[in-house]
């Protein structure tokens, strides 16, 4: 079911298949994240989904509210009324929406911003931006900076945008007053040795920013 409105703060819980790093998953959430991106480049279609099916149960068991989705596979989302991320490499938006339906939350990974206009990601609900500064996930890509997110954030307009990429609680503000809604974060969370607090810290620096007189800079 399609959420009144998006959590500020989407967790990409990257190579989730692996157990130690579905508890991180579960950690966060714990600690009061409300969106789970469940995501395994290297994980088969059917090994994704029975784990996938697994570690809903324990994140939902978690919180009752918090919103899944899940990157690419249309099929796990199809079985299990997950959202879907999406990109240039497979499905459309309008393919997924065909097959999930229209109260289905779907995503689309954007890099510039001739990608708020494509046409394989029209009707979509929200956009990953990324990356937005130096990441270890993407070494060779400087990042795009603030400016650039900020010119995406007004092209989408008025679908909501969540910054990804070197995201750190520090950088929160700024982003949001690129535009953001909220940032997607992976290493902030899953690398590091304390999930929960790095989870909190996420979540006071989206609850501590004035978003309107921020978004209006």
């Amino acid at each position: 079911m399609r959420p009144a409105s998006l959590p500020r703060l989407a967790l990409i819980a990257d190579r989730f298949t692996c157990e130690e790093r579905a508890d991180r998953a579960v950690r966060a959430v714990e600690a009061g994240v409300r969106w789970v991106h469940l995501r395994d480049h290297q994980a088969s279609p059917d090994a994704f989904a029975d784990r996938a099916r697994t570690l809903t149960s324990r994140l939902r068991a978690a919180s009752e509210e918090v919103l899944l989705s899940v990157n690419t596979h249309v099929s796990a989302a199809e079985q299990a009324a997950y959202g879907v991320h999406l990109g240039w490499r497979g499905p459309s938006v309008q393919e997924a929406r065909d097959r999930l339906g229209a109260d289905a939350v779907i995503g689309f990974s954007a890099h510039d911003d001739l990608d708020a206009d494509g046409d394989r990601a029209r009707g979509v609900d929200y956009f990953f931006f990324s990356p937005v500064y130096p990441t270890p996930s993407k070494p060779d890509h400087p990042g795009t900076g603030v400016g650039a997110l900020r010119r995406f954030c007004r092209t989408a307009a008025p679908v909501p945008v969540l910054a990804l990429g070197g995201i750190t609680p520090s950088r929160v503000r700024s982003c949001r007053a690129a535009g953001a809604h909220g940032v997607a974060v992976l290493s902030g969370i899953m690398e590091v040795d304390t999930p929960v607090a790095a989870a909190r810290a996420y979540l006071r620096a989206l609850s501590t920013v004035d978003f309107g007189r921020e978004a209006q800079r």
